[in-house]
């Protein structure tokens, strides 16, 4: 995704676990060849310090290229805060809300955990930390269980608006 002489996009993923955030951001890269950062898998599996990740982000903006960032944008203060640094990188962010009903959510947790107890309270420790988008948060909604043909065609028309 091309976007010339104007600001490349930034495109932030985030939502409950589960809920079908990486599927979207993984595919859409694709689709798009952007460049894909899932923060919390660098973090969890190769302890990437959140200096290292903002690093990162910062050598890939060189390209000057869109964009997908997943994780460590649960919060208000933490999505600030990423949309801050990409735009000191001269990226325009974009928020992507993937949201999922809990019940759906609460199914696929069972199939990560080897026991129910085990799976509630990962997610409750999950949900606990997330904040939705507050009133200036500008964010595009998508459903996690939409396909992901609907998913892009919804982000997509929202970023041609």
């Amino acid at each position: 995704m091309s976007t010339g002489k104007s600001k490349p996009y930034a495109i932030l993923v985030f939502g409950a676990p589960k809920s079908g955030k990486t599927s979207f951001a993984e595919h859409f890269s694709q689709a798009i060849n952007a460049p894909f950062l899932n923060l919390t898998h660098l973090i969890n599996e190769y302890h990437v310090t959140k200096k290292l990740a903002a690093e990162l982000i910062a050598q890939i903006a060189k390209s000057r290229s869109t964009i997908i960032i997943e994780g460590l944008i649960d919060t208000e203060a933490q999505r600030k805060e990423m949309r801050q640094l990409l735009i000191k990188c001269g990226y325009q962010p974009i928020l992507v809300w993937v949201q999922t009903d809990l019940n759906t959510i609460k199914q696929r947790m069972r199939s990560c955990y080897r026991t129910l107890p085990e799976a509630k309270a990962a997610l409750e420790k999950a949900i606990s930390r997330i904040e939705a988008p507050a009133d200036g948060e500008k964010n595009i909604v998508i459903s996690g269980k939409h396909t992901y043909q609907t998913q892009c065609r919804n982000v997509v028309n929202r970023l041609t608006d």
